[in-house]
């Protein structure tokens, strides 16, 4: 088998396995837990790694950093899909959230960008962000309707999209140069095939309850990507990587810590 097939095959079940541990143990724990697992990089981080494995440094950090600004987008994505999902089904819901996607991604992606206004630009997306969905993050669930086990199928079709997703990005982000390869490698391919799969199956209040969280965890996504634009020139991609990991781990670790008794009480919930 030739080298580049090797790559391919290690690609596609490395992104794969990282995205369907993600989402089993976000369905089986719950919307709390499960917003901050599937908040984490579990599609973008493998194709972070095996660009850093194709492309220089500079090309990453250009890519880090202006996939950390269209992490803006995908604020807009969750807003639009929270504030959507209850009452609603699936394509009146997703639709409109990946046409906002689209139309906040467009702008960004034109736009030359600098640490500083990255996150001035997701600081106040994030910010309004968790006010705009409070109702739905405070929403009180019943036990039985808050997740459902995962079926192997289900499993199989989001192990298959973001391999898919991965080696696109990859594929093209020599044609598409840094800046362009980061906002295409930011869009939460994750979080669509999660919300695809389970909106029929627990309903759309519970889907914005789980989005209205996420939204606070995508937000320590975005300073993965920041740390990893601010390290990997200077310190090389092991290190920078690793580095970015740590920050997006402990992120989320805090954000769990300050959940109110309550919501991790709800979040434990019996599978069906």
């Amino acid at each position: 088998m030739s080298a580049i097939w090797v790559t391919a095959l290690i690609r596609a079940l490395t992104s794969g396995a990282v995205v369907v541990l993600a989402s089993v143990l976000a369905e089986i724990l719950g919307p709390v837990w499960g917003a901050l697992i599937i908040s984490l990089p579990v599609s973008a981080g493998p194709a972070y790694v095996f660009m850093a494995l194709e492309h220089d440094p500079a090309f990453v950090a250009g890519a880090a950093l202006n996939g950390f600004a269209a992490t803006a987008a995908t604020g807009v994505f969750l807003i639009v899909y929270a504030r959507r999902a209850a009452g609603r089904g699936l394509a009146l819901s997703l639709g409109p959230a990946a046409v906002a996607w689209l139309a906040a991604a467009a702008p960004i992606s034109a736009v030359a960008w600098t640490p500083l206004t990255a996150f001035l630009l997701n600081a106040a997306v994030y910010g309004a962000g968790t006010l705009l969905t409070r109702p739905a993050a405070r929403t009180s669930l019943a036990r039985s309707t808050v997740v459902a086990r995962p079926r192997p199928l289900d499993l199989i079709v989001r192990a298959a999209a973001v391999a898919l997703f991965v080696a696109a990005v990859l594929a093209v982000s020599s044609a598409l140069g840094p800046a362009r390869t980061g906002v295409v490698a930011a869009y939460p391919v994750t979080l669509t095939s999660t919300f695809v799969i389970l909106h029929r199956r627990v309903g759309g209040t519970a889907m914005a309850r789980l989005a209205s969280i996420t939204i606070r965890g995508v937000f320590g996504f975005g300073l993965t990507l920041l740390t990893l634009h601010l390290l990997v020139e200077p310190f090389g991609a092991a290190l920078a990587l690793t580095a970015a990991l740590v920050v997006s781990l402990t992120y989320s670790a805090g954000l769990l810590a300050l959940q109110r008794r309550p919501d991790l009480q709800a979040a434990r919930v019996t599978p069906r």
